[in-house]
């Protein structure tokens, strides 16, 4: 008996080192669109999946009832995660009203339950980003430039009820976030007040926070705000988006995390993206190992019986 179990080890690590020694994991980067709804954009509210070489946007799908997501993110048991936004006129400061916290099918988009963010006192939040702290897997969210508690607050989010609790605040009007694979805290920032003459944009940045307390630690440049923001689990790379373009086209970045300076993907069209997530596809002969594993397993017990 222990003879066979020995072969069928052997023969899942032979296979195992056959086929890792020159394969990775496969990581697929995913998008949530938000849009203008006034014919601006195309696809509002749909999930898709971005191609991180070209920019490229492929529809998933498009869950229901959500008119944007302004937030996407997978957390480390492969659920996906989005945080929504209404489909309010264009351009600001129409208010955009509460979000909801929706989980979603990473295959078709389809909504798998939904449920409002609030606060412990009942008020609802319009939530701009979501992020997934890598070894806590506690959801993470970053309130609106328009929202129901300001701008720029941070909170935790109860991924069932959709609790939030306030973390701290930033100072910032415009703000995107992301974990990067070591538990840095990044966040795309932007300041916006208002004179006498109308609204005085500040510098965009790109910050490091410190999830305990919102505080920044760090701060460097940037030529323009990202409203989407992921960054690999792999290798650490920022990607980032600039939504609508601006006064220029939309468009997929990486950033570099030391200096802020972005070098262009590509275009995406009149597909406007909210937001950017990651999910990782185990190694091949990872699967492979377990499917032997379980069958030997399985061998073995009915031997016994």
């Amino acid at each position: 008996m222990n003879s066979i179990l020995i072969s069928i080890f052997t023969l899942a690590m032979l296979v195992l080192v056959s086929t890792t020694s020159h394969a990775a994991p496969i990581v697929i980067m995913y998008g949530g669109l938000g849009g203008h709804a006034n014919g601006d954009s195309i696809n509002d509210g749909a999930l898709a999946i971005v191609n991180q070489a070209t920019a490229a946007v492929s529809i998933v799908g498009h869950p229901a009832g959500v008119a944007r997501l302004s937030g996407l993110e997978f957390d480390s048991t492969g659920a996906l995660f989005g945080a929504t936004q209404n489909n309010v006129a264009f351009p600001p400061p129409t208010l955009k009203g509460p979000s909801n916290l929706v989980r979603l099918d990473p295959l078709t988009g389809a909504t798998l339950y939904t449920v409002a963010i609030k606060d412990a006192t009942g008020r609802e939040i319009n939530i701009a980003d979501l992020a997934v702290q890598p070894g806590t897997n506690i959801l993470f969210g970053i309130s609106s430039d328009i929202g129901g508690l300001g701008a720029g607050e941070l909170f935790t989010i109860d991924k069932i009820t959709g609790l939030a609790t306030l973390v701290g605040t930033t100072d910032d009007f415009f703000a995107s976030i992301a974990f990067a694979p070591d538990g840095t805290l990044y966040m795309f920032a932007q300041t916006l007040t208002f004179g006498p003459n109308g609204p005085i944009f500040g510098p965009p940045e790109l910050e490091i926070l410190n999830p305990s307390n919102a505080a920044e630690l760090s701060a460097v440049p940037t030529s323009q705000f990202y409203g989407a923001f992921g960054i690999r689990p792999t290798d650490g790379v920022l990607f980032a988006g600039n939504g609508d373009g601006g006064a220029g086209i939309a468009a997929l970045f990486t950033v570099n995390p030391n200096t802020g300076v972005a070098t262009l993907i590509g275009p995406t069209g009149r597909n406007f993206i909210g937001d950017l997530t990651f999910q990782v596809v185990p190694e091949p002969g990872t699967l492979v190992l377990l499917g032997l594993g379980l069958a030997g397993l399985g061998f073995s017990r009915r031997k016994k019986a």
